[in-house]
């Protein structure tokens, strides 16, 4: 009996906590609605839920660097497809049509982007390994637009009714996106090393 109470006793604590507030009733209005408040608390939600933390840090760290070298070896490979093989086709990772651009500057503009992707793959690969946020940022400006224009288009074709809405296109999105957070994490861990003059803990060599 002495333990069914006790028990009832929890489950009574339990439902009031959860359901009744024991603090100061003066602080609860329904015209305050404090905007900045709600986004600071959900901002900072999101930070909580964030890879960039100390425990995290050396998963995100070793994924940037794996998947940097991967994409700066298969930019390599396209880019030297492109240079090499001109009557080739070009492949891309989601089929388009051009109706202004005739094959050959089709061609030419594939390999001046490739070239600058490239760049920005190989200027990524020294930041990570010199600890140089400055050596990172053009990667980062460079998928930020290409992102940024693959979305619009994306979003218009799909709105427009051009273009089905595709899982494996949306996925492929949001891993892109997922890894230039990545990158911007580490980037931002260099900075916060750097200036505290801690840089040492993340050296590879």
């Amino acid at each position: 009996m002495f333990e069914m109470q006790h028990i009832t006793f929890r489950i009574r604590t339990l439902l009031h906590r959860a359901f009744y507030l024991s603090g100061d009733y003066d602080m609860y209005s329904i015209w305050n609605f404090c905007p900045m408040t709600n986004w600071n608390q959900a901002k900072a939600l999101l930070q909580s839920c964030s890879l960039c933390r100390a425990e995290s840090f050396p998963i995100v760290f070793w994924l940037v660097v794996l998947f940097s070298l991967f994409g700066a070896g298969f930019n390599c490979y396209e880019l030297m497809q492109v240079w090499s093989c001109p009557c080739a086709k070009l492949a891309v990772w989601r089929q388009r049509h051009f109706y202004v651009l005739d094959h050959w500057a089709l061609r030419k503009a594939r390999l001046v982007s490739s070239g600058i992707i490239m760049i920005a793959w190989l200027m990524l690969i020294y930041g990570i390994i010199a600890i140089s946020p400055h050596a990172m940022l053009p990667w980062i400006l460079v998928t930020s637009f290409v992102l940024s224009v693959e979305w619009f288009i994306w979003l218009l074709e799909v709105i427009t009714g051009r273009l089905p809405i595709n899982l494996q296109t949306l996925l492929s999105q949001v891993l892109h996106v997922f890894f230039l957070g990545m990158v911007c994490c580490v980037k931002s861990v260099f900075e916060v090393a750097l200036g505290e003059h801690v840089e040492h803990s993340l050296r590879i060599i």
